[in-house]
């Protein structure tokens, strides 16, 4: 990462997403379907995209951490509260009493590194209503990186819409910054938060739908297509392969380290997401010392279990 200044002001930032509970079953092979089999090993922890994304970016000290989610009654998200006291992230959770917060169950191959993710979710998601009056509690000065999940698009749009309108009309647009993670292209109509973001992060699967088989190509002939913002920035990873980033007509380019044993991958683009945020906050990191750090902090990521003591590597 680049040099910090050792006074450098907090930046806030804040995450909007949706939480979950997340069950990782760790086993030596895929199973079969009708067969029984049992897991080496089995973790239970709060997850969900932007909660990946927080807990990394929390152990950055120029960074203040914020997260907005929707959950299940305040009785069964007791754990979730606590846990993000404890990570010092101020959490503005929207309580559903009569709905349980949304959870996954993570099949996590051992052999392969692969995942596959199994998840439920019958919660109402964060409505623009809700965004505007917990947004307008954040008692901290303007200057933001807010960070929106791709799901939930139109009531997502509204949000980012009125955020945009209301860093101009109080003239602090210059101190914020829209950032949108489109990793789920069946999701409807998701391509319409491209032209609302200053920093587009796209996933592998994201561009495999649409035919791409690597990053430049995609982004250039995909997301520099698509109405970017004028001078907005567009990213996409591609796994062991590294990421790359698409500014103005430019593409740049980092790869991966290599590591010993591939032992987690849930969570490795929410790192890299910290990873790019965390580097452009500090207001002097350069877009390619940025991904290449990105790249080597999801890269550390995979070869650890879970998001502890990332940033100290």
């Amino acid at each position: 990462m680049c040099s910090q200044v050792n006074e450098q002001k907090l930046v806030n930032v804040l995450l909007v997403g949706q939480v979950y509970i997340d069950t990782i079953l760790h086993v030596t092979e895929y199973p079969e379907e009708d067969t029984k089999t049992r897991a080496v090993d089995v973790e239970q922890r709060t997850g969900g995209n932007t909660y990946n994304t927080a807990q990394v970016l929390a152990q950055f000290h120029h960074l203040n951490v914020c997260y907005m989610s929707a959950a299940g009654s305040r009785e069964t998200s007791s754990h979730i509260i606590e846990e993000l006291q404890s990570r010092n992230i101020h959490k503005v959770l929207l309580f559903r009493d009569d709905d349980l917060t949304p959870s996954s169950t993570i099949i996590h191959n051992i052999k392969s590194g692969s995942r596959t993710i199994i998840s439920n979710n019958s919660i109402q998601d964060m409505t623009c209503s809700e965004f505007i009056e917990n947004f307008n509690r954040l008692n901290h000065d303007n200057s933001w990186w807010v960070h929106f999940e791709g799901r939930n698009v139109q009531e997502t749009l509204l949000q980012i819409q009125w955020l945009d309108q209301k860093a101009i009309s109080e003239d602090w647009r210059h101190q914020l910054t829209i950032s949108v993670e489109l990793e789920k292209p069946e999701r409807f109509k998701i391509e319409l938060l491209i032209e609302k973001a200053d920093i587009v992060l796209f996933s592998k699967l994201y561009a495999q739908h649409y035919g791409f088989n690597e990053t430049e190509s995609f982004l250039r002939d995909y997301a520099g297509l698509r109405n970017l913002k004028h001078g907005a920035k567009a990213f996409c990873t591609w796994g062991s392969k590294g990421a790359s980033v698409l500014s103005f007509e430019t593409v740049y380019h980092a790869t991966t380290h290599e590591i010993d044993q591939v032992k987690d991958t849930v969570g490795a683009g929410d790192t890299f997401n910290a990873g790019i945020i965390a580097s452009l906050t500090e207001g002097h990191c350069s877009l390619a010392s940025a991904l290449q750090f990105a790249c080597t902090l999801a890269t550390n990521k995979v070869a650890q279990q879970g998001f502890e003591n990332l940033v100290t590597k």
